[in-house]
C-alpha cells in the first residue's frame, strides 16, 4: 500500500497544512474512508454524500490510530487536534489526485477492465493468468467506481508489477474519470449489454460510455474487446490505439475453436490464432470468450503460452458468480445471484440447459434492475426464452420477476413446465427446500438487490 509523507500529500493535492511543522515528515501507510476498517498510521479521507458526512467520524479515526486526515477547507478545523490535517477543497478529489500520482510513480502496468457483463469474472481471469509471472494487485469485490478505483490503486503494495483494475459506471462521463486516474496500459471491454439503459437511453449510449476507457489509455496501449459487438467495431473505426478483437466469429483476431464442455468441472478449447489448448475450470460457454480476453492480455504483457495455460487452469472467481453449491436436501445449485441483465440471464439459462443432462432443470429468477423503460419487455422475453430452453420448473421472485412468469406462460413449452411466483425469500426457501432433491440442478439469478443469495444460504444450511 502507499507509503508517503504528509509533505508529499500536501504537494500532490495543493492542500493547506494544519499541524506541527515536524509532523510534515510523518509517514502515512495506506488510506481509508471508513473508520470501521481504518488501520493504524493510515490517512483518513472523510467522504460526504446525501446521507453521510465522514467529517463527523474524525474522533473515531483518531482513536483507531489515523496518522493524518484530509479535511474540507470549508469546515471548521477541530481545535484540539491530535493528528495533523491537510485542508483541501474536496477530500474525494484529493484522494483521486493521490491515486493518480501514486500510480504514476509506481511504474506498474495497469490493465483496466469494463463492460456491461463479465467485468469481475474477466478481472479475476486476467489477474490469475498474470500472477503466474508477475506480482499482481486487483480490484477487490466491487470497488470499481470513483471511490473504489482510487482506493484500489492506493492499496497497491510497493512490489506490484501489474494491477488489474475493474471500472464500473452508471452514467456517461464516469469511466473517463476513472481512466484518467488509472492511466491504463491495456484496456479490456467485455461486451455491451443492456445494464444502465435506464441512465444511458440506448445500447449506443452504453457503448460510448464504456469506450471512455480509452481516454486515459496510454498512446500505444491496446484495446482488447468483444469482436462480436458491431457497436464497438463501428465506434472504434477511427481510433488510433492498437485493437485486438476477441469473439466467436472468424473476423475477430482471436477465436475459440473445438470447445468441449466437461460438465460442472469446466471446459476445454483451442486458440484459433496459435492452436494452444486451454483448460478452464469454470462453467458457462460465455466464459470461454472472457478467458480469451485474459489470454490476449497475457500475450501482450510478454507471457508464454504455457504460462497462460497454467494461469487459466488455476482460476477461481469472486463469489456468487456461477458457483456450484449443494443444498442440504441434495439439490445442486448454480449460484449466479450477484447481478443480472438480459444478456447474462440468457447466458445462464444456456448453461443450465447444457449441464448435467441427467438432472431436472429448475430456475429461480428475479428482477433485472436499471434496464430502462423497456424493462417489462426484457423480463417477459426472458420468460419466453426460459421456456424455449426446456427447463422443468421456472420460479420467480420480485415485482419485475412476475413479468418473467407472464412471459413464460405465454410461450409454447417444449415439454410440460411448472411456473410459479414467490412473494418472499422465506416462501421461496421453504418450497425449494421441501421439494428439491439430488435429481435437480437449480439456477439462481437476479440483480443483487433482490437478495437471492439469502435463498441460497437457507438452502445450503437447510433452514
Amino acid at each position: 500500500m502507499i507509503e508517503r509523507t504528509c509533505d508529499w500529500i500536501i504537494e500532490v493535492t495543493g492542500g493547506t497544512w494544519a499541524g506541527n511543522a515536524a509532523d510534515r515528515h510523518r509517514m502515512i501507510r495506506g488510506v481509508s474512508t471508513d473508520t470501521r476498517q481504518l488501520e493504524p498510521n493510515q490517512l483518513y479521507v472523510p467522504l460526504c454524500g446525501e446521507r453521510f458526512d465522514g467529517h463527523r467520524f474524525i474522533d473515531d479515526a483518531i482513536e483507531r490510530g489515523a496518522a493524518a486526515a484530509l479535511w474540507s477547507q470549508d469546515r471548521p478545523v477541530p481545535e484540539n487536534r491530535e493528528i495533523p490535517f491537510i485542508l483541501v477543497p474536496e477530500p474525494l478529489l484529493a484522494m483521486q489526485q493521490l491515486a493518480a500520482r501514486y500510480r504514476e510513480e509506481s511504474g506498474v502496468k495497469v490493465v483496466a477492465v469494463t463492460g456491461s457483463n463479465g467485468k469481475t469474472t474477466t478481472k479475476d481471469l486476467i489477474a490469475t493468468v498474470l500472477s503466474v509471472k508477475y506480482h499482481v494487485h486487483k480490484t477487490k469485490g466491487n470497488l470499481n467506481n470513483h471511490i473504489g478505483v482510487p482506493l484500489t490503486l492506493l492499496s497497491m503494495p510497493e512490489q506490484t508489477e501489474t494491477a488489474v483494475v475493474e471500472m464500473g459506471m452508471n452514467h456517461a462521463g464516469e469511466i473517463e474519470v476513472l481512466s484518467r486516474i488509472a492511466r491504463p496500459d491495456v484496456a479490456v471491454i467485455t461486451n455491451i449489454g443492456e445494464s444502465h439503459l435506464e441512465h444511458l437511453g440506448s445500447r449506443e449510449g452504453i457503448a460510448k460510455a464504456k469506450l471512455e476507457i480509452k481516454e486515459g489509455l496510454k498512446e500505444n496501449g491496446p484495446l482488447i474487446f468483444d469482436g462480436d459487438e458491431p457497436l464497438l467495431r463501428q465506434f472504434l473505426k477511427e481510433d488510433h490505439h492498437p485493437q485486438i478483437r476477441v469473439g466467436w466469429g472468424e473476423e475477430s483476431d482471436e477465436s475459440p475453436v473445438d470447445v468441449q464442455i466437461e460438465g460442472v468441472r469446466g471446459m476445454r478449447f483451442r486458440s484459433r490464432k496459435y492452436q494452444t489448448e486451454y483448460y478452464l475450470p469454470l462453467m458457462g460457454r460465455h466464459n470461454v470468450k472472457n478467458s480469451l480476453l485474459a489470454v490476449e492480455v497475457g500475450r501482450y504483457l510478454g507471457m508464454a503460452e504455457s504460462e497462460i495455460q497454467e494461469g487459466l487452469a488455476a482460476v477461481k472467481l469472486t463469489g456468487m458468480r456461477l458457483e456450484l453449491k449443494q443444498a442440504a436436501n441434495g439439490m445442486k445449485i448454480i449460484d449466479d445471484s450477484y447481478n443480472a441483465s438480459p444478456t447474462s440471464m440468457r447466458a445462464a439459462l444456456d448453461l443450465l440447459s447444457e449441464l448435467e443432462p441427467g438432472l431436472k432443470k429448475w430456475a429461480l429468477l428475479g428482477d433485472m434492475r436499471e434496464i430502462g423503460p423497456e424493462e417489462k419487455m426484457y423480463h417477459t422475453d426472458l420468460g419466453v426464452y426460459a421456456v424455449k430452453k426446456g427447463i422443468d420448473r421456472l420460479y420467480t421472485l420480485g415485482e419485475r420477476g412476475k413479468w418473467i412468469g407472464e412471459g413464460a406462460k405465454s410461450a409454447v413449452p417444449v415439454r410440460p413446465i411448472v411456473i410459479d411466483h414467490f412473494d418472499t425469500i422465506e416462501e421461496a426457501s421453504d418450497r425449494l427446500n421441501r421439494e428439491g432433491n439430488g435429481d435437480i440442478l437449480l439456477l439462481v439469478k437476479a440483480s443483487r438487490a433482490v437478495e437471492l443469495d439469502r435463498v441460497i444460504k437457507k438452502l445450503t444450511e437447510g433452514e
